[in-house]
């Protein structure tokens, strides 16, 4: 049953990370060819080069047209968060394409020595956590998009209710490619922390076999070859298993790198997008209160739906980074609770170069070198959105009151 059900979570994570990989491919991020079963999985290919240059260059003409007719026009208004927000996604879709094409055959190298799905079979998954982390990845994958497509259709039918709402699309489609990169990186992570979890679960395991073989009636119950071949079989276990965690650490630092000028990217997008977005709601209210205008009931909405999904995006992203590390500061608590005190030498030694391993490394999230990511993120982003709408608002005030 546990073969079958280990089998099936296989499955459906290369489901995932293929359904991932054409979807890149298809969207002019990813210029390697994939070939599954072969050594090296993904080799750079000058025609899938050429076909993302190709994406780059009608991508970058057709919304960059877009926002210079707008600026002729003087139809740019930053106060809007629902503009503002397809802006700076187009210029984070712009900079991502450029940067995977300059990066491409590194991350062809890269990808391809990772060990991701042999890592996978030697670590069990619980099926529940896993279903519930994919389900989330899903909800930033999926849900997000068409939660925004929805608000863009009520601001279209407000304001142009004569254009085809195939224009909501065309709207919508820098943002599903401004976050292609970081869902892939989010996608990997949750299943990273799966792996987390079922080798803390292994580790957990031994300490309690290991703790229960120091009690004074099992030092009776067996001989000491068996208490010795016991701890050597353990002691071999936990050095795959310190393999599989140093694999880990590395590989998941090593996929971030590809990734990192994206992540920094989406993250001041949507620090400006909840800096603007709360803006527009005090602005609404303050020119029903000061200004005696009716209040735009409809547009406060549409701009909290854009002020949620930047919220839930830094949120998901902390909690999940906060997942990670926490997972690795146990396997040292797991390591130090081992009762080592009448143990085998060679398992004592096992235990030691484990404990030096996740000591030394020091697992962190840190793009670019430039922050670290973890629960802290979310303070200092409502920190950093205070401190701007304080100066915001109190422009605002000024030149309102300064009319009387």
């Amino acid at each position: 049953m546990d073969f079958t059900s280990d089998y099936a979570h296989r499955r459906m994570v290369k489901f995932l990370t293929i359904t991932l990989i054409v979807f890149m491919t298809a969207f002019g991020l990813l210029a390697n060819r994939y070939r599954p079963g072969r050594r090296e999985r993904f080799r750079f290919s000058k025609a899938y080069l050429a076909f993302a240059s190709l994406w780059t260059i009608a991508f970058s003409f057709i919304y960059g047209r877009e926002i210079y007719k707008d600026y002729q026009q003087g139809q740019i208004n930053l106060k809007d968060a629902t503009t503002l927000y397809s802006y700076m996604n187009i210029i984070v879709a712009v900079i991502n394409y450029v940067t995977q094409m300059i990066i491409s055959d590194h991350v062809a190298k890269m990808m391809s020595r990772v060990p991701f799905f042999d890592t996978l079979k030697t670590l069990r998954l619980d099926s529940r956590s896993l279903y519930k982390s994919i389900a989330l990845a899903l909800v930033k994958t999926l849900v997000f998009p068409l939660t925004i497509e929805v608000a863009l259709i009520l601001q279209q039918r407000r304001q142009h209710p004569e254009i085809s709402l195939i224009w909501t699309l065309y709207r919508l489609f820098p943002l599903i490619i401004s976050n292609l990169l970081n869902n892939c990186y989010f996608g990997a992570m949750v299943v990273v922390k799966e792996m987390l979890y079922a080798l803390n679960r292994r580790l957990e395991a031994q300490l309690q076999e290991v703790n229960l073989l120091q009690r004074k009636d099992q030092l009776k119950l067996y001989t000491k070859y068996y208490r010795m071949q016991r701890f050597c079989a353990l002691a071999d276990e936990l050095d795959q298993l310190a393999y599989r965690y140093r694999l880990i650490y590395v590989h998941s630092g090593k996929y971030l790198s590809p990734m990192s000028l994206s992540i920094i990217l989406s993250l001041v997008c949507n620090l400006l997008g909840i800096t603007v977005g709360f803006y527009s709601l005090y602005y609404a209210i303050a020119d029903t209160f000061i200004m005696g205008k009716p209040y735009d009931g409809l547009g406060s909405l549409i701009n909290l739906v854009f002020l949620s999904i930047s919220l839930a995006e830094i949120t998901l992203l902390s909690h999940l980074c906060n997942h990670l590390l926490v997972a690795t500061r146990k396997s040292a608590v797991i390591l130090q609770e081992m009762n080592l005190q009448f143990a085998d030498c060679r398992y004592r030694q096992a235990v030691h170069n484990f404990t030096m391993l996740v000591t030394v490394t020091k697992y962190q999230i840190k793009p670019l070198g430039l922050y670290e990511l973890d629960m802290r993120l979310i303070s200092n982003v409502f920190s950093a959105v205070a401190s701007f709408l304080l100066i915001l608002v109190q422009a605002d005030l000024y030149q309102r009151f300064k009319m009387y």
